[in-house]
């Protein structure tokens, strides 16, 4: 075999470890985030949020869990996000008993065997009409 084709070959198995190593990042334990519209929504007001992953894009049918507002602990709501990774919260629940517990807050997503679970910090307070 002549030298170049010794060369091309070496390139063609470099090529294919690079194209396997990219895919399996991009495959597997990709990094997620959420982001909100809104820090504040009146009574029965709607906001939204998405999922994304590390390359900006959405990532679809992944539950969200929150807790609700209100004098009930732990009381938690689900949201699910569509095909482009965006999720709304419609009809925000205000208590006046609540006193400053009236937020949406602990917006999380568990993660799965591709994407890795991810919290977001923030909350969206309820202001009353």
């Amino acid at each position: 075999m002549e030298r170049q084709s010794y060369y091309l070959i070496l390139l063609l198995v470099a090529f294919c470890v690079c194209i396997g190593v990219f895919l399996f990042q991009y495959n597997n334990d990709v990094a997620t985030f959420i982001i909100l519209n809104e820090t504040q929504v009146n009574e029965d007001g709607s906001f939204s949020g998405m999922l994304m992953d590390a390359y900006s894009q959405g990532v679809p049918n992944k539950t969200i869990t929150f807790h609700k507002p209100g004098s009930e602990k732990g009381a938690l709501g689900e949201a699910v996000t569509d095909e482009n990774g965006e999720f709304t919260i419609k009809n925000a629940e205000y208590f006046a008993d609540a006193g400053n517990e009236n937020y949406y807050g602990g917006f999380t997503f568990a993660g799965d065997g591709k994407y890795v679970g991810c919290t977001y910090e923030g909350n969206v307070t309820v202001v009353a009409k």
